[in-house]
């Protein structure tokens, strides 16, 4: 898409936003852990119609996947909640509670992730009509973060360094723990076997940098080959970020 086509997109829509009204809704609570079993296996949601419209709602669970360049591919979750309701028309200035429990695997060795996520979707003909004759509607989606807890919390990042086909290194960040990482701050210092030390730079890092590191997931930056470490046959990586787990 070229430039023009990007501007004329943004003016249009600058232009819808400013002469349709917007129906909105909050959410809440955007980030949620879950217990596996007991009293904190259940977790209620509270979603505000702010607008004065009714709108309709739908709220689904989709699992997280990310790959290791950073991707999140989702997948359908409803085979670990329940959700009730999970759809819903909602008044005017009015508040709904949607409650969610977890229903899958009571023995979690290692942290579940989950997106909890509500999607206004199109109201049923005739539910909200109008005198002004209105086309154009906007759909809101809240997508939560849901984790289930581990039997045992265990912090850990692990890295790895190698060197591709095109002669460039790759440093690779696996959690290796038992709950997710999200790389604050983060710094990696690579070694080589030669005594040759280099920090990676803030846009090296850029890739990985901040990001959540889900259990069992790795992720990667690949950086061109420090003259320092072109010597070396091996090269280790050492990480710190600011990041404390807390359920």
């Amino acid at each position: 898409m070229t430039t023009i086509n990007r501007r004329a997109i943004l003016i249009l829509l600058l232009f819808v936003i400013a002469i349709f009204n917007v129906g909105a809704y909050q959410l809440s609570p955007l980030n949620v852990t879950y217990d596996p079993t007991g009293a904190g296996s259940a977790k209620v949601y509270t979603i505000v119609n702010d607008s004065d419209s009714p709108i309709a709602i739908e709220v689904r669970a989709e699992q997280r996947i990310i790959d290791i360049d950073g991707n999140e591919v989702n997948q359908d979750g409803s085979a670990f909640f329940q959700i009730q309701p999970n759809r819903m028309i909602i008044r005017p200035d009015s508040t709904q509670l949607v409650r969610v429990q977890y229903r899958g695997p009571r023995t979690v060795p290692q942290e579940l992730s989950f997106r909890i996520i509500s999607e206004q979707i199109a109201m049923p003909r005739g539910a909200n009509a109008t005198d002004s004759g209105q086309m154009i509607s906007f759909l809101f989606v809240y997508s939560t973060s849901a984790y289930i807890a581990p039997s045992v919390i265990v912090e850990s990042v692990t890295p790895a360094v190698s060197v591709n086909e095109e002669g460039k290194l790759e440093v690779i960040l696996e959690n290796t723990g038992s709950v997710h990482q999200i790389l604050n701050d983060l710094s990696i210092v690579l070694t080589g076997d030669n005594g040759a030390e280099y920090t990676l730079s803030e846009t090296e890092l850029e890739p990985v940098s901040g990001q959540n590191l889900l259990t069992d997931s790795k992720l990667r930056t690949v950086i061109e080959m420090p003259e320092v470490l072109a010597g070396a046959s091996s090269i280790q990586a050492a990480i710190e970020y600011n990041y404390s787990y807390s359920a």
